[in-house]
């Protein structure tokens, strides 16, 4: 190409850019919108600023964090779009006198970092467009099948993911309030929508129902409750679903170390903490799993101290975190509210709107360490639609043993990092170039393209 022909081009593009620019409908809308406000024009409601003050003892003995990472790889040259999909979940716990033998030592050693990078792994591979699995049967049942016989796995417990499930969705944790029947949204086969999956009528070899449909009577698996399903076809694949299973397992694998630890002690639990990469909540189709989150927390916290917090590390609540963080002192905390957010976070209406009020079983917060670090938090609360309506202090339990452990958890491997999530998210990451070249050879060497 000459230098004339190169300057025409980019002539003719500056011309495109302006039937843009000097379009009125353009130039209207533009001027109906609103940008985020200035950091001089936000007012932080006094209310619901808190000075976090600390003692020296802290019940907390030990950190949980559970991460997942996922590639998309495709598997065969001629047909890019055959595409799978690897996962690898890890979680890692820490002890915090590993931690502060650590801050005592004027060096570390190879076996005391050793002692923090010890990490239980869990793999998941998913037919993501154009592949199935090898039994006669189309994409969505061997999405839904892989997805299930993942859940056939134990993990870190002593029984399978399944049964923990089946815990969870019937509240067999509360002997004197357990569920008799779940509601399934629709058949995953027929459609037919209200689905009553009863607990005593399930099949516990493979932990599934037949629908009731008479001319359906296809089966109906327990995991089918997170709804994943309704996002996978034939033709579009499970593209629309990664993401969000990614999540949920995560905060399953949460709910499976609990159930375990119930079982190995009473009050045992009282001295774990649970750290997940993220908010507390569920997203997409599986949104639905927060009532039964929220349903365990709430009764186990009757003679219990569940320790869990969320750590936000990108998006617009920590984008205004960072705006506004000199508004902040050391070691105070600032509980965001219905108003704040929809007021300088995100579009909405602060008097109507009532966030996350289908997903969250948590409420959210902006902390500033007593070293200046900011961080975008969550931790459950009784009702997270009061909480967001008139947040207080004492919604949130065991805060100041969860932030002073957040306080000693602090790492520099990205900004405003805790150790756990950034120790997780090395160990299994999937996304690197050579990790992900790698993969991309195993799946076409083992599949025979």
């Amino acid at each position: 190409m000459t230098k004339n022909s190169g300057e025409k081009f980019q002539r003719s593009g500056n011309i495109a850019h302006s039937f843009i620019i000097n379009n009125e409908e353009v130039q209207k809308y533009l001027k109906n919108c609103i940008i985020p406000f200035k950091v001089e024009d936000i007012n932080l409601n006094k209310n619901l600023l808190h000075d976090i003050e600390f003692t020296t003892e802290n019940s907390i003995e030990n950190i949980v964090t559970t991460d997942g990472e996922k590639t998309v790889i495709p598997v065969k040259k001629s047909f890019p779009s055959s595409l799978i999909t690897f996962f690898q979940f890890g979680s890692l716990l820490i002890k915090r006198a590993d931690l502060d033998d650590m801050k005592q030592k004027p060096f570390v050693s190879p076996s005391d970092i050793k002692k923090i990078k010890k990490i239980d792994r869990e793999h998941l591979v998913i037919p993501t467009k154009n592949i199935s699995l090898k039994k006669g049967i189309n994409f969505k049942v061997s999405v839904r099948n892989t997805i299930h016989d993942f859940f056939k796995k134990k993990h870190t417990g002593t029984t399978s993911m399944l049964e923990t499930l089946f815990w969870f969705i019937f509240r067999l944790y509360d002997v004197s309030n357990t569920k008799d029947s779940y509601k399934l949204s629709s058949c995953p086969h027929c459609g037919t929508r209200k689905i009553k999956l009863k607990r005593d009528e399930i099949d516990f070899s493979n932990y599934s129902w037949k629908c009731t449909h008479k001319k359906c009577n296809r089966e109906i698996l327990l995991t089918d409750v997170f709804r994943l399903f309704e996002q996978v076809s034939n033709e579009k694949g499970s593209e629309g679903i990664l993401s969000y299973t990614k999540s949920l397992i995560e905060s399953f694998l949460h709910v499976h170390t609990i159930k375990r630890i119930l079982e190995i002690e009473e009050g045992m639990i009282n001295r774990f903490l649970f750290v997940r990469d993220g908010p507390l909540s569920f997203g997409g189709e599986t949104a639905n799993m927060y009532k039964p989150m929220q349903a365990m927390i709430n009764f186990l916290s009757k003679s219990n101290r569940i320790n869990m917090v969320g750590v936000e590390k990108t998006g617009a609540f920590v984008d205004h975190a960072k705006q506004i963080k000199d508004k902040l002192e050391p070691g105070q905390l600032f509980l965001l509210s219905n108003e704040h957010i929809y007021t300088y976070i995100l579009p909405g209406n602060p008097t109507k709107d009532n966030y996350a009020s289908t997903s969250y079983y948590s409420g959210k917060m902006i902390y500033k360490s007593p070293d200046k670090r900011v961080y975008v938090l969550t931790v459950p609360v009784e009702n997270h639609k009061n909480y967001y309506i008139t947040p207080e202090l004492t919604d949130l339990k065991n805060i100041h043993e969860i932030l002073q452990c957040i306080n000693s958890l602090k790492c520099d491997i990205y900004e405003n990092a805790i150790m756990p999530v950034a120790i997780a998210n090395k160990l299994i990451s999937l996304t690197n170039h050579p990790s992900s070249n790698i993969l991309e050879q195993f799946a076409k060497k083992t599949m025979g393209k």
